[in-house]
């Protein structure tokens, strides 16, 4: 089972995790852009009309062209009180997402912690890129997005967290630090990697597909979804808010999860207990909500 919070704590974490929620859903109602939760956050949508008891996180899904319009518009109207992270802003972000982050807070879980990124308390948002209809297309496509992504990993992080014990970790943490190693010998820069990435995640983006797939997760399909199965979207309550999700949200997380309605055993109730928080401008936040 994952650290755990103190309940108190989490729960400031997750309602704050509300507040940034509920300005993303402004300017896209105000812009017109299209945004669904997903993963983990979709589940509890389902079960809980809210948070997943111990979750900590918020993930959001948004097509490439919503995506890209949505950071240009943070950017350039709310840079006062939010701040985009993501590898067009910095090359050395160390995903392939945006962090939709409130200033003035700090949010580094313990597993990032040698990450060079200022994290915050933010909502995750996921870009999801068309992926190729052909069977043979597809899987060269999904390979190589998962290939750079890896390769991503290891070039940012010398000596990453691994949930492995034993002798496993001690080799696969071997490897990891030789690799680092040779990427940063061979001058191999952040910048490369992520227009290889980048090449390979956004190919078919001209062309209308039957999947997309914001490509995250340890399996190239993972997070794949139908165009059908999300649009037209439905609305539903998270929290205190009514929220979008995927028109055939059931289809899509029993795909992905099985039997979702099931409470997993606590050893395997993850999250991402923080190496540093600070709440800043939700220090006051009340949690009864």
């Amino acid at each position: 089972m994952s650290k755990q919070y103190d309940p108190k704590v989490l729960r400031k974490l997750q309602l704050a995790q509300c507040v940034i929620l509920e300005d993303f859903m402004k300017i896209c109602e105000e812009h017109n852009l299209d945004y669904f939760i997903f993963a983990g956050c979709a589940i509890g949508v389902e079960r809980h009309r809210g948070f997943i008891p111990w979750d900590d996180d918020i993930d959001i899904g948004m097509l490439r062209k919503d995506y890209n319009k949505f950071m240009k518009i943070a950017k350039r109207d709310y840079a006062d009180k939010y701040e985009i992270l993501e590898i067009s802003q910095d090359a050395n972000f160390p995903f392939f997402n945006m962090e939709f982050k409130r200033k003035g807070t700090r949010n580094v879980p313990e597993i990032f912690k040698n990450a060079d990124v200022d994290m915050g308390i933010d909502v995750a948002i996921y870009p999801f890129d068309n992926v190729a209809d052909d069977k043979w297309k597809r899987k060269w496509q999904l390979w190589s997005v998962f290939f750079w992504h890896k390769i991503k990993i290891l070039r940012e992080f010398g000596h990453p967290v691994l949930f492995i014990s034993g002798w496993k970790k001690k080799v696969v943490s071997a490897i990891c630090i030789l690799a680092n190693k040779v990427l940063k010998f061979f001058h191999i820069s952040h910048k490369f990697i992520n227009k290889r990435y980048m090449k390979s995640a956004t190919k078919y983006n001209n062309k209308e597909t039957k999947w997309v797939s914001c490509f995250f997760g340890t399996t190239p399909m993972e997070n794949s979804m139908k165009r059908s199965e999300i649009f037209p979207l439905k609305k539903k309550k998270f929290e205190y808010l009514m929220v979008n999700v995927p028109g055939k949200n059931h289809e899509c997380l029993t795909r992905k999860f099985g039997n979702y309605m099931q409470i997993p055993p606590k050893e395997k109730q993850k999250n991402h207990v923080p190496y540093i928080l600070e709440f800043g401008p939700f220090e006051n936040l009340e949690i009864d909500k």
